[in-house]
């Protein structure tokens, strides 16, 4: 998303795709004990996203009445301030380790970003893009969710589908024990084990996680 934003396009943006996150900062050497932006407005700013960073400290050189100054480059930004080239940065920071190793720390984030599925407002292919965003919707919620399914008197049944309401709604068969039902839903992977424990103290049995490859809602 910070290319998007960078680049000013005209996109539609279609799915947030869940991988690649991390945040835009502006970075300071660590001996300078810098904590306010503000404090770097007036100074030499290093950059590779050299419109973000300029709109970011538009609105602080007005405060000061200072002019900023955004200077571009391609790679290796977080060696600007040791080199001499810069008071501070302004970079991508995921772990934080590239970050630290060059002696800089996060004075303030600009925006925080992540891959992202975009679309030109032109797009003749319409069809092509729909099938795409199918097949992605699937893979992200085979990711998301497992399936559960589990055994329980019918007269459980109600607190059962209380801890597994499911996606829509879960599939209920009756069993040939008389008063069973068996009930299979789609929970939040995070939350399988909590509701597994659940199931259990209410009387649920054989109650089984099953792992999704692909689905298709």
């Amino acid at each position: 998303m910070d290319v998007v934003e960078e680049s000013g396009v005209d996109v539609m943006h279609l799915r947030s795709l869940g991988f690649g996150k991390c945040k835009l900062c502006v970075q300071a050497p660590v001996v300078d004990h810098i904590t306010d932006p503000k404090t770097l407005s007036g100074r030499r700013i290093v950059t590779s996203f050299i419109n973000l960073a300029r709109n970011y400290f538009e609105p602080l050189d007005k405060q000061t009445g200072l002019q900023t100054t955004v200077t571009y480059v391609s790679g290796s930004v977080e060696a600007a301030c040791g080199l001499g080239l810069a008071d501070a940065v302004v970079d991508l920071v995921e772990t934080g380790t590239t970050m630290r190793a060059a002696g800089l720390e996060v004075v303030a984030d600009i925006m925080s970003t992540e891959c992202v599925l975009i679309q030109s407002p032109q797009s003749q292919y319409g069809d092509v893009i729909n099938v795409l965003l199918k097949r992605i919707d699937g893979f992200q919620t085979a990711t998301k969710y497992q399936m559960i399914t589990y055994n329980v008197q019918r007269v459980k049944l109600p607190e059962a589908l209380e801890i597994t309401p499911g996606k829509r709604s879960p599939t209920i068969s009756s069993l040939e024990e008389e008063g069973w039902v068996a009930v299979s839903a789609l929970v939040l992977k995070k939350a399988a084990g909590e509701i597994m424990d659940r199931l259990q103290a209410i009387g649920a049995e054989d109650i089984l996680l099953l792992s999704l490859e692909n689905s298709r809602m």
